[in-house]
């Protein structure tokens, strides 16, 4: 090691002595830590390389990662709410017979049991084979009473195989004689497509 410079030569020869004292105690702790390497160790390199210098922005991937997972949690609520929510249970069902004017058709309306507290009745139509209709037409199940239209139960529109259809009403259906499914204009008192006595229950 290089031999310490005499500090009287930097500071001058007017310094007290007790300040010189405290210079040379100063220096001589100084040289005593170790000179730094030469070179950045490769793990002190490394560990700098790893620490983020921003918040990285979403890839697409990611995005379109999240957007599915998102679109699968929300498919999944919604397969156990109709699971769970499910819970029709039928009294009786009634077949529909074709007429002449939808000679291809079926139906069949299940009925449920009557609610005790509203007085409700849900109704699960199947129906499937009716002849096409405009676009702004659409089907109508309703109740007959001797030969007329005397209650609406609903309205709907198919699809190209069977058709599922859920209705609430609150008829005594032993009021009326007979379901009838036809184009939903009453007001012109379409032709029956499909027609089902009702049965005396």
């Amino acid at each position: 090691m290089k031999e310490p410079m005499d500090l009287r030569e930097l500071v001058g020869s007017d310094l007290p002595p007790e300040e010189l004292e405290e210079l040379s105690r100063v220096d001589a702790m100084l040289r005593r830590v170790p000179a730094p390497p030469h070179d950045v160790p490769a793990s002190l390199t490394q560990a700098v390389a790893a620490v983020p210098l921003e918040r990285r922005r979403p890839t697409r991937r990611r995005f379109a990662v999240a957007v599915a997972f998102a679109v699968l949690l929300a498919a999944l609520a919604f397969g156990i709410g109709r699971w769970t929510a499910d819970d029709f249970t039928a009294d009786y069902a009634v077949d529909f017979a074709p007429t002449a004017e939808a000679p291809g058709a079926a139906a069949i309306v299940e009925v449920g049991e009557r609610d005790p507290d509203s007085g409700n009745v849900e109704l699960v139509l199947e129906v499937s084979g009716l002849p096409k209709v405009a676009d702004d037409e659409f089907y109508a199940l309703w109740l007959e009473r001797d030969g007329e239209w005397a209650a609406t139960c609903g309205y709907f529109s198919v699809g190209e195989d069977e058709t599922t259809v859920r209705m609430t009403v609150s008829y005594r259906f032993r009021d009326f004689d007979a379901w009838v499914i036809s184009i939903g204009a009453r007001d012109e008192e379409p032709p029956p497509l499909l027609a089902a006595e009702i049965p005396e229950i």
